[in-house]
């Protein structure tokens, strides 16, 4: 049996954040997935049914319901906490659709990469955890604030200080080493997976509003182009008052910079 985990260490982002609406639903899917392998597993084959088998490709409803059961408690909590710490912020900026489908994304991808290792190298496996969904969270991150500093705690003692672009690459090329060494129960392959797909996922655009017949046109298209512009402006001023606060404190900003973080703040968090 081959469990996902991840393998990160630890890190140096903010531990006051609070849960956005789509990273609370996720954790707390996660919570009561484990919560039933305890309470009904010697009962119920819930791992046997749920997890997801690589032998068995065809039976779909695994590819999604592996990601909410797992190898044990430490393996929940890190992945709960990973999901916490990188989440949070990814869809403050995405927003809770957008999000959500990321996450989604990122899992089922995550399931297809190692399906479609296993069926190349002739093996099967059963794989559970949400670290897919992690790694699709853990590439968001260092898409979207690439140029953010972050620390490590290696082996929970040495800090290691690292752009976040730099963090992605490192995992991603540690995960591909010890996928191809092999001889593990972490599935290697998911995780690279979930990375890819959630990679792809930030470069396709975001999908348009369905537009109904005989409904608006010209002003309707420019002011959509409009509210386009307006946004990626908001977000360009976001990002440098947030690297004014990252370098100079909180009190270096004005009341009107302040108040332009707290309207993006709400606008970005139920988007």
């Amino acid at each position: 049996m081959r469990y996902g985990s991840p393998s990160y260490a630890g890190s140096g982002f903010g531990l006051g954040r609070p849960w956005t609406p789509a990273v609370r639903v996720l954790i707390l899917a996660c919570g009561g997935g484990y919560l039933a392998q305890l309470l009904l597993g010697r009962a119920f084959p819930i791992d046997e049914l749920f997890a997801l088998d690589t032998a068995l490709p065809l039976e779909i409803w695994r590819w999604v319901t592996y990601a909410f059961l797992h190898g044990g408690v430490f393996h929940l909590l890190f992945n709960a906490l990973a999901i916490w710490m990188f989440g949070s912020e990814v869809e403050e900026r995405l927003g809770t659709r957008r999000f959500s489908a990321l996450c989604a994304v990122s899992g089922i991808g995550a399931a297809l990469s190692v399906v479609l290792v296993d069926r190349a190298l002739g093996r099967s496996s059963l794989v559970l955890g949400s670290s897919g969904i992690v790694f699709g969270l853990l590439m968001a991150y260092g898409v979207l604030f690439a140029e953010r500093v972050v620390t490590l705690l290696v082996f929970f003692v040495l800090p290691v200080s690292m752009k976040a672009k730099h963090f992605v690459v490192a995992f991603g090329a540690i995960e591909l080493l010890f996928g191809m060494a092999g001889g593990d129960r972490v599935a290697h392959f998911a995780h690279l997976g979930g990375m890819l797909f959630g990679w792809l996922f930030l470069r396709s655009p975001a999908a348009p509003s369905p537009r109904v017949a005989g409904g608006p046109g010209l002003i309707a298209t420019l002011r959509g182009r409009l509210d386009v512009f307006t946004r990626a402006r908001d977000d360009r001023r976001m990002d440098e008052l947030l690297q004014k606060v990252n370098d100079r404190g909180i009190a270096s900003l004005t009341e009107g910079e302040k108040q332009f973080l707290h309207r993006m703040s709400r606008r970005k968090r139920w988007n």
